[in-house]
């Protein structure tokens, strides 16, 4: 077995020209947070950016080939509508054309190379998308997900977690407070998915793939937990869980070559 640490792929639009310069910073601050956590949960992160600065046509390789343990899609600005069927929406912004599809091609590939999936915000909702998922595309302006004045900082609410999920069972409540900002959400749940958070509104905050189905490790939160903000222990939670089954699912796969060359002649 290799004592290799995990290298979790990350994957945003850092740099996409589809957002203005304070947007794109927060992303990279967001961003930044992730790898920080990432780092700190035992894993080696190798942060690409969809927008196409730093990833090339051939992305979904980085998955194929082996080279990555597990994919973790952050935020950023709104999914096509084109990709779920609408017309759109005036609210929609910040579509990265090229981001949702080298995003949707990184989620096929690692789910086909049994790869663990995490996503936040956008990541949930592109996630609910490459499951065949719809939208909803405003969430009105009375929503209690995001701030509506010009500061657009973060806000806090709580979320109900759904009984034998595997998000309940990372976080080991019914309940959490998250730091939100997101105008859309979660719309008709995708084939395979099921919900495994909601909020008060009855707003889905967290879908996943359910721990029987298949055996895929996939889960996505609406929120955003890599915030300054978000109550102590919850991102580490939830990404120590998400690393560790990077761990195991490598393990896994050595020891079925392992086995594979003690039986060739």
């Amino acid at each position: 077995m290799t004592s290799e640490l995990p290298l979790i792929a990350l994957t945003a639009p850092v740099h996409s020209s589809s957002y203005d310069e304070a947007y794109g910073a927060d992303i990279g601050r967001l961003a930044a947070l992730a790898v920080a956590g990432i780092e700190a949960a035992g894993g080696r992160a190798l942060l690409l950016d969809a927008s196409g600065a730093n990833l090339s046509a051939n992305a979904t390789e980085l998955v194929d080939i082996g080279s990555v343990d597990g994919l973790l899609v952050l935020g950023g600005g709104d999914v096509d509508p084109a990709l779920y069927g609408s017309a759109g929406h005036p609210s929609i912004n910040g579509v990265d054309r090229r981001a949702d599809d080298l995003e949707l091609a990184l989620i096929g590939a690692a789910r086909s190379a049994d790869r663990p999936i995490f996503a936040i915000c956008r990541g949930t909702q592109l996630l609910n998308v490459a499951f065949g998922g719809t939208l909803i595309e405003d969430l009105g302006a009375d929503s209690f997900h995001k701030d509506h004045t010009p500061a657009e900082d973060m806000v806090e609410h709580e979320v109900m977690l759904v009984a034998e999920t595997r998000l309940r069972g990372i976080l080991g409540s019914g309940h959490a407070t998250v730091m939100s900002s997101h105008h859309q959400a979660v719309d008709e749940l995708g084939e395979g998915l099921i919900v495994s958070a909601l909020a008060e509104d009855g707003i889905v905050e967290a879908i996943e793939v359910p721990e029987s189905e298949n055996g895929e490790w996939i889960l996505g939160v609406q929120w955003h937990p890599e915030e300054t903000g978000t109550p102590a222990g919850q991102f580490g939670a939830l990404l120590e869980a998400f690393v560790q089954e990077a761990v195991v699912r490598r393990e896994q796969r050595t020891a079925e070559a392992e086995d594979l060359q003690a039986l060739r002649p």
